[in-house]
């Protein structure tokens, strides 16, 4: 019986890290993200085979047919979903009038909430299951020029420990992980030319009481502990992922 693992957003960074630690422990990584090339060159990195679902979170069409081929994996059980993905626009108070608040919602938020609708059934059949949600220290403290990002991953939070209330009597746990600044596609420096990048992370890692960015790995080892038996009695956290950042 193959144990399902959904993450969305698989195809780099902290998505495809969480996929290949999955992997690394026997469950099967269903992968979610707009470009199939990206995830199924995560699949080929995968240790056990894992499936690829092309499916943009800001489209509601491609959520119900990614739900349907999700349900239609032959000889498995779900057993964790991995609200990851997400975009970030930075915008002043402002700027674009809605614009970037309806793109970052409907991705970062409404997305997921579709998804995770359409996977909560299953979750209570078998009554078991775990929900990560992948929200940001901005969601626990904004900083200017990101106020419709950090609002979305407020709202990721909140969602989360509501769905951790309703949820709990059909033994579903739902919790969120908070990263810091991570080295991932979604920041700018991540792209950056090596002599550049290094000067980059050079000149940010004193905002960071540990003194460095953060990878991908490190927020994927909590998922990976949020998802799995060893956080069994763990349900409605907000987990700050981010080198102290959030404390200075």
């Amino acid at each position: 019986m193959k144990k399902l693992v959904v993450i969305t957003g698989a195809g780099s960074g902290i998505g495809e890290a969480t996929a290949l630690l999955a992997s690394q422990k026997g469950w099967t990584p269903v992968l979610l993200g707009r470009r199939l090339e990206k995830l199924q060159a995560v699949e080929v990195k995968c240790s056990i085979p894992a499936y690829s679902i092309p499916c943009d979170l800001s489209q509601s069409r491609d959520i119900e047919q990614a739900l349907q081929k999700i349900l239609a994996i032959p000889n498995s059980s779900l057993i964790g979903l991995v609200n990851n993905a997400g975009i970030f626009l930075r915008h002043g108070p402002t700027e674009n009038g809605l614009e970037p608040w309806r793109k970052q919602f409907e991705t970062n938020l409404f997305g997921h909430i579709q998804l995770t609708q359409g996977l909560i059934p299953i979750f209570q059949e078998q009554k078991q299951g775990s929900i990560v949600n992948v929200s940001s220290t901005l969601g626990l403290r904004p900083t200017a020029g990101v106020s419709a990002y950090s609002a979305s991953k407020a709202a990721m939070n909140s969602w989360a420990q509501s769905l951790a209330l309703e949820l709990g009597k059909d033994h579903i746990r739902v919790n969120c992980v908070c990263p810091g600044l991570v080295d991932t596609p979604i920041h700018a420096f991540h792209d950056l030319k090596n002599d550049e990048k290094i000067k980059a992370l050079e000149n940010m890692k004193d905002l960071q009481p540990l003194g460095r960015i953060g990878n991908p790995e490190d927020i994927a080892k909590s998922i990976i502990f949020l998802l799995g038996e060893d956080s069994s009695w763990t349900t409605g956290a907000i987990l700050s992922v981010d080198g102290g950042i959030n404390l200075t």
